[in-house]
């Protein structure tokens, strides 16, 4: 086949490998090879599903803290991650407001929210699928699962690169926690400055003040911003506030609200990965007959494109690049989480490791995300895993470093790749080299 004709093969089938190519009718997540809605799920819900199913009436009667409890226990999720948004952002909407917010949990591999007299809401992670969405209901019959997988969720949970993905989102909230008219709302990214964010949500342990939109309510945008703006209100806990008796902690601290919005950021960048790479490799074969190339042909052409692109974007949000700055006081907020956090740490022999959290000028000691250890991150196709891996090894060790790693002092890159060395399972070929 002529050259010509090849690159501009190559160059059309592009549009196809790229999720939103114009003319696309239904979301890429829907199509072959992921067929989202109709594939059989094979992740944590599914597994417990299996092992207490038979138990479903037993679980959904019991009261409500209990069976929270029970949830978090099976899915490993830390009560000390508690956190509280009081925005009416959420299918369950009609049951949030400020006195009666919804609470959410969170670990490196699920993520659970609950309106109280409402259903348990449930965000886990395939292997193929990436994130996924069940909701547990007391009210459902002995036949439905006991997490059931919910269709509804993607409603709002489809909006990241029309991937499903998780969002955290900050708004100009009114009394009711109803978004005010006109106000619209932003998700919260790395790069959002700390004093944009969780305008609907309740944050706790400031003891060093600085400035953000949570606590408050408003009757117009100028009470959230400008120069009659509200001054930031700050709360050690929330008795007083709500009803805290219905949950499990008096707070919603700060330093998980920073560590939730960071790893939302990180579990939507990996997810929008697996599923680009998946439908690349999925149509790798048919580009690979149309060049006339061997069946053991490794992928070319956009395939790679595909990968380059994501591996830069999952690269960037690992090694927390271009996040917002923080306050010249530091974080302080009342530990609790910060020692469950710790608790899972995998350090290297010089006792260091990736969950060593700084809270004086950024979240973390040594700026590469806990969550390259995540499923998550294990389970992206091979293909796309490697290159990520290796890049980072070369970039860690690279001087002068390249603008993707010019955040990161010279000894904090020495440091990440050493602990990531003693502390890493399935190292490529090449890694340190």
């Amino acid at each position: 086949m002529p050259s010509l004709l090849r690159f501009l093969l190559v160059i059309g089938l592009t549009g196809l490998l790229m999720p939103g190519a114009q003319g696309q009718q239904v979301e890429p997540f829907e199509e072959p090879p992921l067929n989202y809605s109709a594939t059989q799920t094979n992740d944590r819900a599914t597994a417990i599903n299996a092992a207490f199913q038979r138990r479903a009436d037993e679980i959904r009667s019991m009261p409500a803290k209990k069976r929270l409890k029970w949830l978090l226990d099976e899915l490993s999720v830390p009560a000390e991650s508690q956190i509280f948004v009081f925005s009416k952002t959420s299918m369950q909407r009609d049951l949030i407001n400020p006195e009666t917010p919804r609470v959410l949990y969170f670990s490196d591999e699920a993520y659970v929210g609950w309106s109280v007299t409402g259903s348990f809401e449930v965000s886990v992670f395939d292997a193929k699928l990436g994130t996924t969405f069940y909701l547990l209901d007391q009210h459902a019959t002995k036949d439905e699962p006991l997490l059931e997988r919910s269709g509804d969720c993607l409603l709002c949970h489809s909006r990241h690169e029309h991937t499903p993905s998780l969002r955290t989102r900050t708004i100009f909230p009114d009394a009711n926690g109803e978004p005010l008219s006109g106000s619209g709302s932003s998700n919260i990214t790395p790069a959002t400055p700390l004093a944009e964010r969780w305008g609907g949500w309740y944050v706790t342990g400031t003891k060093a003040p600085f400035e953000h939109r949570g606590n408050l309510t408003g009757k117009k945008i100028d009470d959230f911003e400008g120069p009659t703006a509200q001054p930031t209100r700050n709360l050690l806990s929330l008795e007083g506030v709500v009803d805290t008796r219905r949950y499990l902690l008096k707070t919603s601290d700060v330093v998980p609200l920073l560590m939730h919005d960071h790893q939302v950021h990180v579990h939507n960048v990996l997810s929008t990965a697996n599923q680009d790479a998946r439908i690349a490799l999925h149509r790798w074969p048919a580009m690979r007959e149309i060049l006339g190339l061997p069946a053991n042909a490794p992928p070319q052409g956009s395939c790679v494109v595909v990968f380059d692109s994501q591996a830069e974007k999952i690269l960037d949000a690992l090694l927390c690049r271009d996040e917002a700055a923080w306050p010249e006081e530091g974080i302080q907020s009342d530990g609790v989480f910060a020692a469950a956090y710790t608790k899972t740490r995998k350090p290297d022999a010089k006792g260091r490791s990736l969950r060593d959290l700084d809270l004086k000028s950024r979240l973390f000691h040594y700026r590469c995300s806990p969550l390259i250890y995540s499923q998550s991150f294990a389970t992206l196709p091979k293909e796309l895993r490697d290159i990520v891996l290796l890049r980072l090894s070369s970039g860690l060790r690279a001087f002068p470093p390249s603008p993707s790693f010019g955040h990161l002092s010279d000894d904090e890159r020495a440091a990440i790749h050493e602990i990531l060395t003693a502390t890493m399972p399935d190292l490529p070929k090449g890694w340190g080299k």
